[in-house]
């Protein structure tokens, strides 16, 4: 259910305004009416908002102040403008405020109902960003690296297959959800990766760069780990960063010898824990894992199989199709016609 504020003065528009989205729009609730910015507020500091539709000219406080005030309280919900007059230096103040939508009076009923709802599907996938932002919290207090890193790889993949929501707004409030995390536990974010999230606006979001997106999320999700074990002294033993490094690097061609260098131990005595510690030599841990990643994107996301292939950094599809068939049985083709589940994305536990 998504609750609903209007502040409109004028009687008869916030009557219409009240009649055509309770008419029009399933699944909503208006929890109160404000005639002016100091009703506005009251409603604000008393009820759980997720739309407001709010005239820009009201008494008492402007819609620009009461906006300013809302997101001292509310920084996620969701704003539309409603205005008879189309200034530039508003709307200017409309974006600052981080304002979703701006409507010029009067307004189409059939636009009015595709923007309400466009808002509330967002609503819906922002929550979802969230839920996993709190699982991975959960998953920061058990040490659960791996399955953390593959929430936050399926949650971004997940974002990607988004029709009605842009793609761009969805990563950039993960992208956000993760660093406030990060920020409330005391991390402070290197500059470097500071500098990646600061272009998630702008960046390109078509496969060539879809692996730069993905190393940014997770990175944000590295830190926490990172941070979490220095703070709290989990498990840093050498097998378990290898292991770790492996899983945040599956999507690049890495090495025995380049995760030995990481661990500042030699490839042989790596190879040797490997196989002592887990039973299973390296190449074979490090296919195991590929294979399951497979899997994962196969079933899980819409890539072409190329892409996959170049995702995990096998050299041509060709291999990565033999390579695949070798391990499970079925080509990749094959394997997500079988495996494939049912539309509709389900949020990972």
């Amino acid at each position: 259910m998504c609750s609903i504020v209007i502040v409109e003065d004028e009687e008869l528009e916030r009557q219409a305004l009240r009649t055509i989205l309770t008419a029009q729009i399933e699944g909503i609730r208006i929890v109160g009416e404000a005639r002016t910015g100091a009703e506005a507020l009251q409603l604000i500091d008393h009820c759980d908002i997720d739309l407001m539709l709010v005239d820009i000219n009201i008494p008492k406080l402007n819609g620009l102040e009461v906006i300013r005030y809302l997101r001292r309280s509310h920084p996620d919900t969701k704003v539309i403008i409603t205005t008879a007059y189309d200034d530039f230096e508003m709307t200017r103040t409309a974006i600052h405020l981080k304002a979703d939508e701006y409507l010029l009076k009067p307004i189409r009923t059939e636009i009015l109902v595709a923007t309400v709802q466009s808002c509330i599907q967002q609503l819906g996938a922002g929550r979802r960003s969230r839920q996993v932002v709190h699982r991975i919290d959960d998953l920061l207090e058990q040490d659960a690296y791996r399955e953390a890193i593959a929430l936050v790889r399926q949650h971004t993949e997940w974002i990607y297959t988004q029709r009605e929501c842009p793609p761009r707004e969805l990563i950039v409030d993960f992208a956000a959800a993760l660093t406030k995390l990060a920020q409330e536990k005391g991390l402070h974010i290197p500059d470097r990766l500071a500098e990646q999230v600061a272009q998630l606006p702008t960046a390109k979001l078509d496969d060539r760069d879809r692996q730069q997106v993905l190393s940014t999320v997770m990175g944000l999700a590295d830190l926490l780990f990172d941070g979490a074990s220095e703070r709290f002294g989990y498990s840093s033993d050498t097998v378990q960063k290898v292991l770790n490094y492996i899983e945040r690097n599956l999507s690049k061609g890495v090495t025995l010898e380049e995760v030995a260098e990481y661990a500042n131990i030699s490839s042989c005595y790596l190879s040797r824990l490997f196989k002592k510690t887990l039973n299973i030599n390296f190449v074979t841990y490090l296919t195991n894992r590929r294979i399951a990643l497979a899997k994962e994107m196969l079933t899980g996301t819409e890539l072409p199989i190329t892409n996959i292939a170049l995702g995990l950094s096998y050299n041509g599809i060709n291999y990565f199709c033999k390579s695949f068939k070798k391990e499970v049985g079925l080509s990749p083709s094959e394997y997500r016609q079988q495996f494939r589940p049912e539309q509709g994305a389900m949020l990972p536990q």
